[in-house]
This record gives structure tokens, C-alpha cells and sequence, in this order.
């Protein structure tokens, strides 16, 4: 079940859980977020640096150096930024979950809260963690949850580093083609730097 069965075991989310016991997870994934947020920038930072200290690099092997421990902090940065996307998901199902919970007299009213309570958990989960339901109105969120009943969404992310290229940005710095920040973000954003001849 994925991100249900991690947050609420085999427990049913909408119906066994408290509003009260949805905000302190809310709290705790905002700040679990918070805190890889923060160490991303930081090794983000660490690389601008390391990239600064191969302009004045006076060998292959001290370039080479170099690039493995960019190409390793890239990688601790590349696993944080995954978990933060995954708690990213949960803390929308949390919060999408309070927002059903808070609204459920207007979902009976509809005649949808029993049509959600019956939704594959699979299916439910799905929708909830590609909904934004907090900037929405109250007519808004009852007509998604209709729509929903029908309907879900998945997303999915990927992510890749090369060695080669942080070479290749380390010996642009080195040459002047490219500034330590530049050359930080383009492996930051696994764009690989290509020399402007090649472009």
C-alpha cells in the first residue's frame, strides 16, 4: 500500500484517525522536510566550494580527487532530496486526509464519503498524493473527490550523476568558462556542463 501502510500500518487513514493525530503528523513530516531542506543547501554549498578549489588545481590527480568527492556529496544530496520528495508525498496525503476528514458533513451530504471509505486504499492513496486540496474551496474539494471516485493520478521522479561531467565542469572552472556557483548548479540540476563549442 506504500505510503497508507507506512504512515498508518493497516489501519483505514480516513476513518481510524484523528484530525489531532493528522496535525502532529503534519508538524513532524513539515519539519523532517524542514531539516533535509537544510542539508541539502548545505552540501549544495559544499560543492560550489570544492569546485572553487579546482580552479586552482594543479593536477589530474588532485582534479580527479576532487571530482570523486563532489561526485559523492551529489550522490548524499541526490538520496536526501529523494527522501524529502517522498515525505513530500506523505505530508500531501496527511494534509489532503485532514482536509476529507474536516469536510465530511459536506461529503455525506453529497453522497461521497461512503463511495471514499470504499475506494481501493491503493487508489485513494494515489489520488491524495497528487491533490493540492488546501487551495481549494469548499465546492472545489467535494467536486475532486467526486471526480476522484473515477479517477487517480501517479508521478514519479528519476534521478542520475556521471562522473564525467563533474570533470568536465571542474576543467571549465579550471579554464574560465564557467564559475564555481555555475558549475555547483549544473551538477546540482544533472545538467552535465558541455564546452559552448560543442553546444
Amino acid at each position: 500500500m506504500g505510503i497508507f501502510s507506512k504512515l498508518f500500518g493497516s489501519k483505514d487513514p480516513v476513518e481510524s484517525t484523528t484530525t489531532e493525530d493528522l496535525r502532529v503528523m503534519e508538524i513532524k513530516l513539515n519539519r523532517k522536510i524542514e531539516e533535509l531542506q537544510t542539508e541539502v543547501r548545505e552540501e549544495e554549498n559544499e560543492i560550489s566550494k570544492l569546485f572553487e578549489k579546482a580552479r586552482a588545481s594543479k593536477s589530474k590527480s588532485e582534479e580527479l580527487t576532487l571530482a570523486r568527492r563532489i561526485k559523492t556529496i551529489s550522490q548524499k544530496k541526490e538520496m536526501k532530496t529523494a527522501a524529502q520528495a517522498k515525505l513530500d508525498k506523505e505530508l500531501r496525503a496527511v494534509s489532503n486526509i485532514l482536509i476529507l476528514k474536516e469536510h465530511k458533513a459536506d461529503l455525506q451530504a453529497a453522497g461521497v464519503w461512503e463511495k471514499v471509505k470504499k475506494l481501493e486504499p491503493e487508489k485513494l492513496e494515489n489520488w491524495l498524493v497528487t491533490q493540492n486540496l488546501e487551495a481549494q474551496d469548499r465546492d472545489s474539494i467535494v467536486s475532486s473527490i467526486i471526480d476522484m471516485t473515477s479517477t487517480a493520478m501517479q508521478i514519479g521522479i528519476e534521478q542520475e550523476d556521471d562522473l564525467e561531467d563533474i570533470l568536465s565542469a571542474i576543467r571549465a572552472v579550471r579554464e574560465g568558462d564557467l564559475e564555481p556557483d555555475e558549475a555547483e548548479e549544473a551538477v546540482n540540476e544533472n545538467k552535465g556542463y558541455r564546452p559552448r563549442n560543442l553546444e
